[in-house]
């Protein structure tokens, strides 16, 4: 696979300095605002509800009532951005994967700390249960950071007895906050090793090293979850983490699906909207993958 002159292009007007190590959580912040705010369709149903005590969005589209829930953890680098900023990202899932969407608005750092994004996304979690949604019509998603809050997410849920849900989806996540591994000869164009080792100290604040299992579950026990599916790019500065992971999961015996998309980017599934012919390609795996194994669907 070679990158598609659309996406070069989008490649190629990345600043240089787009991911500098020496910014602060402010300037991440707007430095991401712009390419989160993006507009939504005028048919796209908002509904803000609390799970587990937890405010989330619910997005749907036309004929989706009823349907299957991807239940979303968003990315950001922890530190990014309220949930306002995500609601083009849940009509995005709802249009790709043709379920309806919960989206949990879990609480930033550095303002506040690990626990409270972990806590935030397992109390919606187990509130999203309760509400009689039943486990196999759900699929857990998770985004770059967010494919941390939700893998771990989903280790606790199995420590504490809750169910697991159908499958567990990851969009070129970031599972391993100390980004251990060896480096590549092309630069990722968004993300540089030292920036997202500063994002993932403004969550840990010091409680924890970054490599422990409860913020990198890279290093977890992944026994009795659900099938994984992993998307990994191969220019994204945090892959050798799902690498950890696709591993750890294949010992543990928990069914995993790892595909490498070559010359692919960190969150390149963001850029479906701006026609990329490489992030559709990635949502309609997402969508096989999803329909073979929430019940239900065929």
């Amino acid at each position: 696979m070679t990158r598609s002159a659309l996406l070069q292009r989008i490649i190629d007007a990345v600043p240089a300095d787009f991911a500098d190590p020496a910014a602060d959580y402010r300037q991440v912040r707007a430095t991401m605002a712009p390419f989160h705010s993006q507009p939504v369709s005028a048919e796209l149903l908002i509904e803000r509800r609390e799970f587990g005590g937890v405010g989330c969005g619910v997005y749907r589209l036309p004929g989706q009532a009823g349907a299957p829930v991807a239940f979303h953890c968003h990315g950001g680098a922890f530190v990014s951005c309220p949930l306002d900023h995500y609601h083009f990202y849940g009509e995005m899932i709802a249009a790709r994967t043709g379920c309806q969407v919960v989206m949990p608005d879990y609480r930033l750092a550095p303002e506040h700390p690990w626990p409270a994004a972990h806590d935030d996304c397992f109390a919606a979690w187990r509130g999203l249960l309760q509400s009689g949604v039943a486990p196999g019509r759900i699929v857990v998603m998770g985004e770059s950071c967010g494919g941390s809050l939700g893998l771990a997410m989903l280790v606790r849920a199995r420590d504490e007895g809750l169910p697991m849900p159908a499958a567990f989806v990851s969009l070129t996540g970031w599972f391993d906050l100390a980004v251990a591994g060896p480096t590549f000869g092309e630069r990722d164009p968004f993300l540089t090793p030292e920036w997202v080792r500063n994002r993932g100290r403004d969550y840990v604040a010091g409680r924890l090293p970054l490599d422990d299992p409860r913020v990198s579950p890279a290093y977890a026990t992944l026994h009795g979850l659900p099938p994984l599916y992993l998307q990994m790019a191969q220019f994204d500065t945090v892959r050798e983490g799902v690498l950890k992971v696709a591993l750890a999961a294949a010992r543990a015996g928990v069914a995993v699906t790892l595909e490498t998309w070559p010359d692919m980017i960190h969150g390149w599934h963001g850029l479906v909207n701006s026609g990329v012919d490489e992030a559709q390609a990635a949502w309609a795996a997402i969508r096989r993958f999803c329909d073979e194994h929430i019940e239900g669907r065929v």
